[in-house]
């Protein structure tokens, strides 16, 4: 389709992705620029933790559990929503980014829904292994209700 008056095609289809260098933990990585940190980071080995996103549906950045650093932002990023530039150096695993990870984690068990013990889905749950991963083995927070 072209622009009114003749300009340039406004189909973003017909205008392929530009290729991008950035890091992830150091590596350097290549990616198309409409590429999320995620798919970049699965595309070449490197995990990074998710609940809510699942190939083929819209991202929405709902979990939180994809933050990642990225240096020169004073914020965590979601991976998962977050495109990836042209120098950009990201971080997945560092510090901060675990203690988020946790407390994210932590404020998804306040619920208090969530009974490993008796849940039919225990030692084949994502949210128990994580849970693990990071070492999760009590809540903090008070029992609301």
């Amino acid at each position: 389709m072209k622009a009114p008056g003749g300009g340039k095609n406004i189909r973003s289809d017909l205008n392929p992705a530009r290729v991008v260098l950035l890091k992830i933990d150091d590596r350097d990585v290549t990616a198309r620029e409409d590429e999320t940190i995620l798919q970049v980071a699965r595309q070449n080995g490197i995990r990074i933790p998710t609940l809510c996103h699942l190939d083929g549906l819209s991202e929405r950045g709902a979990c939180r559990l994809c933050i990642v650093e990225i240096k020169g932002s004073p914020r965590l990023q979601p991976a998962c929503i977050t495109l990836a530039r042209q120098d950009m150096e990201v971080i997945t695993n560092s510090e901060r980014v675990t203690r988020y990870r946790k407390k994210i984690l932590e404020l998804l068990f306040t619920e208090r829904n969530h009974v490993c013990s008796v849940c039919v889905s225990n030692g084949h749950c994502e949210l128990q292994a994580l849970a693990m991963e990071l070492g999760l083995t009590h809540v903090d927070y008070n029992y609301l209700y």
